[in-house]
């Protein structure tokens, strides 16, 4: 199946919201109506839902995603640690139940 329409890219789409530095390790996007966090000091995204915040792990998130948060809040000024590395993948044999 055949799309006309353009693809569009994790950096245009970081770029089409309003990005702005917290502070050297906190960078909050937002789309006009919502704020997102990343708090790279903590490891941490912050997304508001009713009633209060919803905190996921940068464990939990894509690390594409990550780089490009931290990129734009380095272009902004920020100075966020270091992203941890890739988790290896291993590419071990599945041996059944025994380890």
């Amino acid at each position: 199946m055949s799309s006309d329409a353009p693809e569009i890219s994790l950096k245009d789409s970081f770029n089409a919201m309003g990005a702005r530095m917290q502070n050297s390790s906190v960078l909050g996007m937002h789309n006009g109506a919502i704020w997102i966090y990343y708090d790279f000091t903590n490891r941490m995204r912050m997304t508001p839902i009713e009633g209060g915040q919803k905190i996921t792990p940068f464990a939990e998130l894509d690390r594409d995603v990550l780089v490009a948060a931290r990129d734009a809040l380095i272009d902004l000024g920020g100075k966020p640690p270091a992203l941890p590395p890739e988790p290896q993948v291993l590419n071990k044999p599945l041996r059944g139940l025994n380890p």
